[in-house]
């Protein structure tokens, strides 16, 4: 009895996983076949890329959408600058310019 094969990574490999039948009628798969990895990266891979290359690519995406704080707050903030906020654990109100400035003064300091 044969069967498509998967290779350790999730990939199919070249050929057919054979099912070794033992003397008693029990059935495994031959293990030593189905650890091979392919040789080639599937048909929708691009790239294969190294954690260094990755990384920089992600680190580029995200400076070219980087969004100030104040353009965030306004984008997820239903609303909007007439909000009022204040700081967890905190009891003081403030406008939404008090408040970006007071969050860039703190994270300044934080730094």
């Amino acid at each position: 009895m044969n069967v498509n094969g998967i290779g350790a990574a999730g990939y199919p490999v070249a050929g057919k996983a054979k099912v070794r039948q033992a003397q008693d009628g029990t059935q495994s798969f031959d293990r030593e076949f189905m650890g091979m990895a392919s040789q080639t990266p599937p048909s929708f891979v691009g790239k294969v890329w190294t954690k260094e290359e990755l990384m920089q690519s992600i680190d580029k995406q995200v400076q070219s959408k980087k969004m100030s704080v104040s353009d965030m707050i306004k984008a997820t903030c239903i609303e909007g600058t007439r909000a009022r906020f204040r700081f967890a654990g905190e009891d003081k109100i403030y406008t939404f310019d008090e408040y970006i400035k007071e969050l860039d003064k703190r994270s300044k300091n934080n730094v």
